[in-house]
């Protein structure tokens, strides 16, 4: 993958680190060959430094984004010179926030790039998933708007009730009330997304990929495609999906009826849950049972 990338020559090198030889990266070296990037659909990721756009540069940088979607990734020190740029972007684009200086920064960096979504497989979705996602409360509905575009967000459905300020049950009901499968398929639908160019058109090691979307192994990520894909990644990076088959696939298993849970990773000594009990069932004494026995065979009420 390409990554046109607009930093301080540290961050380029931080950069370079993170992807390990897994990408082409061309630095851009002002805001003009920025903006030249952004004049059309590009195939790419781009990286940029917030503190290096002017408020009016970063205003048209989101609407460039909005018209021709991308990968984004903003790349900055936590500084008041980035500060209004970066609550720009973050409130009109997609972009994925990585900061330096913070104790993850470098897997959250290899994370932003190697994991670099297609944005047109997100929007495809999204488009698909649209009269389901406007039955969701707002807060929620873009949260999960901006898990499928920029491939980041909560990777559990506690994560996302909490950054929702929902309670976990509140998320679930709201979830089905859209004609969801659950808040967990959806998750985990997001974390696949993600992933999807990683697998299809990289030469990220699978295991790796596994690893940053923080699955406990390669077998689970498999699990997890067979459900929401039907295949699996070897299969995925061997033949891959059209775009528009990988988004309709995913569409109808968020939302189809009575459809298998996503299953979850295990440890080796995880238990079988024991099976459900419906409230309805009354289990009855020797006595009660001789009783309404008898009441059956005299027709007694």
């Amino acid at each position: 993958m390409r990554y046109a990338v607009l930093l301080s020559p540290q961050a380029v090198a931080r950069v370079h680190t993170a992807l390990s030889g897994h990408g082409t990266v061309d630095v851009l070296l002002d805001t003009r060959e920025l903006l030249l990037e952004l004049a059309g659909p590009r195939d790419e990721c781009l990286v940029v430094d917030p503190a290096l756009l002017t408020p009016a540069l970063a205003e048209i940088v989101a609407a460039r984004l909005l018209e021709f979607p991308r990968a984004f990734v903003a790349f900055s020190s936590v500084t008041t010179a980035a500060l209004e740029s970066a609550v720009i972007l973050a409130q009109r684009s997609s972009a994925r926030f990585v900061f330096r200086g913070t104790p993850d920064e470098r897997s959250a960096l290899e994370r932003a790039l190697l994991l670099a979504p297609d944005s047109t497989l997100g929007l495809a979705l999204l488009s698909m998933l649209k009269e389901n996602m406007n039955r969701l409360p707002s807060g929620v509905r873009t949260r999960v708007e901006s898990m499928f575009r920029n491939g980041d967000g909560p990777a559990t459905p506690t994560a996302l009730a909490a950054a929702s300020a929902l309670a976990r049950r509140s998320l679930d009901r709201y979830f089905a009330d859209a004609g969801f499968v659950s808040a967990r398929r959806v998750v985990e639908a997001a974390r696949v997304t993600a992933a999807y160019r990683a697998i299809t058109t990289s030469r990220t090691p699978l295991n790796h990929v596994a690893s940053m979307l923080g699955y406990n192994s390669q077998r689970t990520l498999d699990a997890q495609l067979q459900v929401l894909l039907d295949t699996t990644c070897g299969k995925l990076r061997a033949e891959p999906l059209a775009v528009s088959e990988a988004a309709r696939r995913l569409a109808a298993r968020l939302t189809e009826r009575n459809a298998p849970h996503t299953s979850r990773p295990r440890t080796a000594n995880a238990q079988q849950p024991e099976p459900a009990r419906s409230s309805a069932l009354v289990l009855l004494s020797g006595n009660s049972t001789n009783r309404v026995a008898r009441r059956t065979a005299t027709g007694e009420r």
